[in-house]
């Protein structure tokens, strides 16, 4: 009985590093724990966090002309609406941007 006991020491001591990887594997395995890295943080602090995304949500909700777009032909905001206006006033008074390619530098010589 001795002698057995010794050899199972022994067969211990020679692969406890192999049963003791198994014993860790087994254990993540059945209670859901992440392995543990060397030096590494763990996480556990972000993962305790609440999630901020619905609050946000809530205080930045999503706006309507998105969808509006393309539901309706030719949705527009008011700020748009009121860029239009004012553009296409001051292109009848010749105040508008330039066409493309005469801007202010095309007469420059190089």
């Amino acid at each position: 009985m001795t002698a057995s006991g010794g050899s199972v020491r022994r067969l211990l001591a020679q692969n406890s590093a192999v049963l003791r990887r198994g014993a860790e594997h087994a254990r993540q395995q059945i209670f859901g724990h992440v392995p543990i890295l060397e030096g590494a943080a763990a996480g556990n602090k972000t993962a305790k966090k609440t999630f901020t995304g619905p609050y946000l949500e809530k205080y930045y909700p999503t706006s309507i002309n998105h969808h509006a777009r393309k539901v309706h032909d030719g949705w527009e905001t008011e700020q748009e609406e009121y860029r239009r206006v004012k553009l296409t006033q001051r292109r009848r008074k010749g105040k508008g941007p330039p066409k493309k390619g005469a801007g202010a530098r095309s007469g420059k010589k190089r």
